[in-house]
This record gives C-alpha cells, sequence and structure tokens, in this order.
C-alpha cells in the first residue's frame, strides 16, 4: 500500500488567515457605512429636487397652483403632487414619493404651515422654503440642504442650509455631505 500525501490547510493557517480577513473587514465597514449613507441621502435628495421641478413645470404647464405636500405628521414619511387646491394627498396624486425604510430624517422651513410648498401659476414660491436632510453612520452626520429660490429653482448645499436664500445659480453638490 502506496501512503497519499495530504493537501490543504493547517488549522493554523487557516485560523491566521480568518484574523487578517476580520481586520480588512473591519477597516473598511467605516467607510462603507458612509458611502451608503451618502448614497440615501443622494437618492431621497433627487427624488425631492425632481419632485419639486415636476411641482414648478406642472403650475406653469397648468396654469394655476400646484403644491407639493407632506404625507405624514412630518415630511420624513414622504410627499406627494396636488393641485394647490388640495390641502392633502389624494389617491390620485400628480407625483408620490414614500420615503424608503432606512432613515433620512427630513425637515423644512418657510413651508405653508410645514405643510406644503405651493407654485403659482408662473413657478414660483414664496419665503424661499428650505429643506434640510440628515442621516447618521460611523458616528459621523450627513447633511444635505435644497432650498427653492422665490423664482422656483431648486438648488443644493452640503451641511447646513444658508440663513439666506441664494438667488444665484449652482450645479448640484454631493461631495462632502458627510462630516
Amino acid at each position: 500500500m502506496v501512503a497519499q500525501s495530504m493537501r490543504g490547510l493547517s488549522l493554523f493557517e487557516l485560523l491566521a488567515t480568518l484574523a487578517i480577513l476580520a481586520a480588512l473587514v473591519s477597516l473598511a465597514t467605516p467607510s462603507f457605512s458612509r458611502m451608503l449613507a451618502e448614497q440615501r441621502l443622494r437618492y431621497v435628495g433627487t427624488e425631492l429636487r425632481l419632485s419639486l421641478s415636476s411641482a414648478r413645470s406642472e403650475a406653469v404647464k397648468r396654469n394655476e397652483g400646484v403644491a407639493l405636500l407632506r404625507q405624514e405628521a412630518d415630511w420624513s414619511g414622504g410627499w406627494c403632487l396636488e393641485p394647490s387646491t388640495e390641502v392633502t394627498c389624494t389617491d390620485r396624486p400628480i407625483r408620490q414619493f414614500k420615503m424608503p425604510a432606512e432613515r433620512v430624517v427630513l425637515s423644512a422651513e418657510n413651508t405653508t404651515a410645514g405643510a406644503a410648498v405651493e407654485f403659482n401659476a408662473w413657478g414660483r414660491v414664496a419665503d424661499c422654503p428650505k429643506f434640510t436632510l440628515a442621516t447618521t453612520a460611523a458616528g459621523a452626520t450627513c447633511t444635505l440642504c435644497l432650498l427653492v429660490t422665490p423664482d422656483g429653482r431648486v438648488q443644493s448645499h452640503t451641511g447646513d442650509c444658508p440663513s439666506a436664500c441664494d438667488t444665484s445659480g449652482e450645479a448640484m453638490t454631493w461631495s462632502g455631505a458627510c462630516s
């Protein structure tokens, strides 16, 4: 009988490999969490920006007011687009968005009774509505601000919203949302 040699890993080699792998994963987890948080902000921010732009476009197209309304007690539950004669979301909105299960906190300033952004027939708004989107990841807070200028354009700012309404044009920025 001929003896065959066994191939494979020893227990020590396997444990050393697992230890190195665990160390690498623990180093990558915070940056991955941060990336996911920025992605959540990007998704909700893009949907809100599209909804605000759609409301402005619909108001001009219909030659009547259109409102972006929150769906629940606060904006974090989602929103819908309705003719400005509506005060709540109906079962057939122009556009609707439900917030994802991954929690992004959305707060609003300068909105009508805290519950609506109303665009008139010319696509303009009053009081420069501001939305702050925030989420946390790996101990970092990620914040993005969307504001609507009086002429109805939507601007974005990383971090907190500016105190004054900026009327100059700007491209949408995402980098640096997590601090």
